[in-house]
């Protein structure tokens, strides 16, 4: 029976995230064009980097454990788990927008098809309603050489914790010399978009919570920082213009792992309950189809003849969006995705427990 272990609050961040991106891209022309303004929502200013930094935590946290129980890492295993819980929603959603937009036909499909649309993404030729993959072929990289190392380090976890600070420094250093010599070019570009570094960064702070280091335990588990960070990652679209472009990645993923970190201690803001439970419990699902229903559900809108008062509108698009977004998820979830899961779990050395008991 494999060890089980919960992590408490990180369903509800993954509820922030998900939400924060189905927000943002709502009104965004690229997903559906609605032929009326609309206004921001209280979110995450870039969800899919606190996606990041929970990913890297989750799967560091879960691979020491391992190392921990049985001396090493079962790379066949771990793939396994990686590719029964990504690749089934991912390629029938894939098949789904591109036949349904009749994009099927771009060159630029292959990219999609072999997890490398942060590719396309870095050079602006991405296919619009799958255009949001590239943060999946940018984790799917992660997982390419991350477990390899977790492995080699053989349970030295100072010598891991060394290995990421290199990586996320190096990570940084090859941007912003790029940034500073040549500017936001191609090659700037792609360190940009392919964000090990805030991976890195949540994966230095699962093996600092594993060692159980002072720096976490007394620090970033801190109430009154973790209340701190919680507001200014909630409402980071009113003051993250200000912040130069090239570390706004970095600042929220630093937000992202003292909001995990205080969740694991008695928060201010508890997010240990039903509602954000349940609503990251099907956070993937939301992650993936949401564009293809903000596309749906604008060309309807757009094309009927349906008039209401202008302030009321934008309110019930962002109602109508989530709740059939959601809908759709749990269905997802509930149909297609939980016999992969529960194959998934069949190759769990250490079980993440993905609900509250």
């Amino acid at each position: 029976m494999p060890q089980s272990i919960h992590l408490p609050g990180l369903n509800g961040l993954r509820a922030i995230a998900a939400l924060s991106v189905m927000w943002g891209h709502t009104f965004q022309s690229d997903f559906g064009d609605w032929g009326v303004e609309g206004f921001r929502l209280p979110a995450v200013a870039d969800g899919v980097t606190l996606f990041f930094v929970i990913s890297g935590f989750l799967i560091t946290y879960l691979l020491l454990h391992e190392q921990g129980q049985s001396r090493t890492v079962s790379i066949p295993k771990f793939y396994m788990r990686r590719i029964l819980r990504i690749w089934p929603i991912y390629y029938i959603y894939l098949l789904i927008a591109v036949f349904a937009t009749s994009t099927w036909h771009d060159t630029n499909i292959w990219y999609y098809c072999f997890f490398s649309a942060n590719i396309p993404f870095v050079l602006s030729v991405g296919i619009w309603p799958i255009v949001h993959y590239w943060s999946l072929g940018v984790e799917e990289q992660f997982y390419l050489f991350w477990p390899w190392l977790a492995k080699l380090t053989k349970g030295k976890t100072k010598r891991l914790l060394t290995i990421a600070v290199i990586v996320c420094v190096a990570w940084l250093v090859c941007k912003w010399g790029i940034y500073l010599v040549y500017g936001t070019n191609t090659a700037y570009r792609f360190f940009a978009v392919t964000r090990f570094d805030c991976m890195m960064i949540g994966a230095i702070g699962a093996i600092l919570y594993f060692m159980k280091s002072k720096l976490f335990t007394n620090i970033l588990m801190n109430r009154t920082l973790g209340f701190v960070s919680f507001l200014l990652l909630l409402f980071s679209l009113t003051w993250i213009d200000v912040i130069p472009a090239p570390i706004r990645p970095q600042l929220i993923a630093i937000l992202s792992i003292v909001c995990i970190a205080s969740q694991l201690k008695s928060p201010i803001i508890n997010l240990e309950n039903r509602v954000c439970d349940f609503v990251g419990k099907i956070s993937y699902g939301i992650y993936v189809i949401h564009p293809l229903l903000i596309f749906g559900f604008s060309s309807l809108y757009k094309g009927g003849s349906i008039q209401l008062p202008t302030a009321v509108v934008p309110i019930l698009i962002y109602c109508i969006i989530t709740a059939a977004t959601i809908l759709i998820a749990w269905l997802s979830y509930k149909f297609f995705e939980s016999p992969f899961l529960q194959l998934k779990n069949r190759f769990a050395i250490v079980h993440s427990q993905n609900t509250m008991k």
